[in-house]
């Protein structure tokens, strides 16, 4: 026990025993003869057990972990660069085939023959045979050259067919033949951007029908 609560328990004692004193006191009855000394009362104080030694905490306790650390790497595969030849990211470009061989070697034939729907809502289209004036080109855009068929030196020729409204707009571009089907989407693209003077015949504009080569070289 605690020594602050075993002296609070001894003066609880001595106030209780001093109240039971005065109620044995009767208030009526008179006292008579010579007053009588009051009898100290003497209580013995019970022997207080000697205090425990405090004790420490567990997590003050030196640990035989904290005297000696002992730290384990984990384990880790060895970083070893790996060695990338130059070879890996250059490629050679390889020198052009001899004149006509590559041309005659995978030619595509496409029939000259309009793809459905060529001409809708546009009327009558006349030929080039058929025209008092042939239309005159005003603007023509150069295709753009494939990046992987100039790197690799092979050149192409890809015939394209379409229609010269009356207002001198390319309508209908399509492919009629190709040396090299890379070739067709730019030759397309190019030509539909293309600008004329419109043909006539009769003294009017008319739709025109008309064929061009565009041919993908190294010369200007």
């Amino acid at each position: 026990m605690r020594r602050d609560l075993i002296i609070g328990i001894v003066v609880s004692a001595s106030l209780i025993a001093g109240l039971l004193l005065g109620f044995n006191d009767h208030p009526g009855k008179a006292k008579h003869g010579p007053a009588q000394t009051e009898e100290a009362i003497q209580i013995e104080m019970p022997t207080l057990p000697p205090e425990p030694p405090e004790t420490q905490k567990v997590e003050d306790l030196p640990q035989e972990e904290d005297a000696v650390q002992v730290t384990f790497a984990p384990p880790s595969l060895v970083d070893i660069p790996t060695i990338v030849p130059d070879a890996t990211f250059v490629q050679q470009i390889a020198p052009p085939p001899p004149p006509g061989l590559a041309q005659a070697k995978g030619i595509v034939t496409i029939p000259p023959i309009p793809p459905s729907g060529f001409g809708r809502g546009l009327g009558q289209i006349f030929d080039i045979s058929q025209l008092d004036q042939i239309p005159v080109a005003r603007l023509q855009q150069q295709p753009i050259y494939p990046y992987e068929m100039r790197r690799a030196g092979i050149t192409g020729e890809v015939n394209i067919g379409f229609i010269v409204d009356v207002n001198g707009d390319v309508r209908d571009a399509y492919v009629i033949n190709s040396t090299h089907r890379e070739f067709e989407v730019p030759a397309v693209q190019a030509v539909s951007k293309w600008k004329f003077r419109p043909g006539r015949r009769g003294g009017r504009s008319v739709n025109t029908r008309m064929s061009v080569p565009i041919v993908f070289s190294f010369n200007d």
